[in-house]
């Protein structure tokens, strides 16, 4: 039993250092990519290769982890995967229609996919850091749903984004493959989760999300559909999906949520899904190929307006759960003080 407390209290310490890990990295992209050194930034990013090991290393894992679901976890009880399974479906269709209701028709309509995969590293961060005193069910509910969604996203870059022979997309694939059906890929899967969260995850957000700010303006980043779109669909699309999703499978009798969940509970999680981060710098670079030499300035500041979106809906997600769970776990204390 101490063992089991104490491999827990590893994991969450990992998760929530992984977290700011993953926040500090992208912090010194954007400033980093703005400062004096600017040109040493951009001859970095120049090294592909970097990058798409990391982005390989990171759905290697998930790959992992999706096999360990299937096989061992949440994902075992048909009736109860249902409902994390459908509800990721809906975090990640209604982010889409969302954000295409505001770019139809324009060049930015091919961010659709930028809003709608939840960052597992961050979720689980910021569960680690407020969700003491919530049920152990809802974080396996919030990690399940965030390992489908991620696995769904790299079935829509199979199909949307591979016959491009995008060098990103085709890593992406091979990782999840070789996750799912790697022999031992079981026990690699803990010897690998601290290099993703110190390693693979930080240098793909130092790599990605360093921002270029001259030439953009607030009055730019405020006006622009790719802005409204990518901040709607994170912070309406993504809670209302999940959330609504699951409601209505659990209504319709297809599925049941976990013993010991509760809608209350749910809703207190529900802006966790909100936070896009890793998968959502792919999408933005998969939508908008960064033209190194200029070639495409406007795409170039589509991509640039997308991330700062990004950024936005999560800080704004972050706050909003980190909240909501306190307030959650506080009433689950109060309950059970109240007995």
């Amino acid at each position: 039993m101490n063992q089991s407390l104490a491999a827990a209290a590893r994991e969450t310490r990992r998760q929530t250092l992984g977290g700011i890990a993953l926040i500090g990295a992208a912090v010194l992209a954007l400033v980093w990519a703005n400062s004096p050194l600017a040109g040493a930034y951009q001859s970095m990013i120049h090294l592909e290769i970097i990058k798409e090991i990391a982005i390989f290393v990171f759905f290697l894992s998930v790959g992992i982890e999706l096999r360990h679901e299937i096989k061992h976890g949440s994902m075992r009880n048909p009736r109860q995967a249902v409902v994390p399974i459908f509800a990721a479906m809906g975090g990640m269709a209604l982010p889409v229609i969302i954000y295409s209701l505001f770019n139809a028709g324009q060049p930015s309509e091919a961010g659709w996919g930028i809003p709608m995969s939840t960052d597992i590293a961050f979720a689980l961060a910021i569960y680690a850091i407020v969700g003491r005193g919530l049920p152990k069910a809802l974080r396996t509910f919030v990690m399940t749903v965030a390992v489908a969604d991620d696995s769904l996203t790299i079935l829509m870059i199979a199909i949307f984004f591979a016959s491009s022979f995008n060098v990103l997309s085709i890593v992406s694939l091979a990782g999840v493959v070789c996750g799912l059906f790697m022999p031992g890929g079981e026990k690699l899967g803990p010897k690998l989760a601290p290099f993703v969260s110190f390693g693979a995850l930080p240098i793909f957000a130092l790599f990605s999300a360093g921002v270029d700010l001259s030439g953009i303006s607030v009055a730019a980043i405020a006006g622009s559909s790719s802005t409204i779109g990518i901040i709607a669909a994170q912070l309406i699309g993504k809670p209302l999906g999940v959330v609504g999703t699951a409601w209505l499978v659990t209504k319709s009798n297809l599925g049941s949520l976990a013993k010991g969940l509760e809608w209350a509970d749910l809703r207190s999680v529900a802006w966790l899904f909100g936070m896009c981060f890793t998968v959502s710098l792919l999408m933005a670079q998969l939508a908008f190929p960064i033209s190194h030499d200029g070639a495409d300035a406007g795409y170039d500041t589509t991509h640039s307006v997308s991330i700062l979106s990004v950024f936005i809906a999560t800080t704004i997600s972050a706050l909003i759960s980190a909240v909501l769970m306190r307030r959650r776990a506080k009433a689950l204390a109060g309950s059970v003080a109240n007995v």
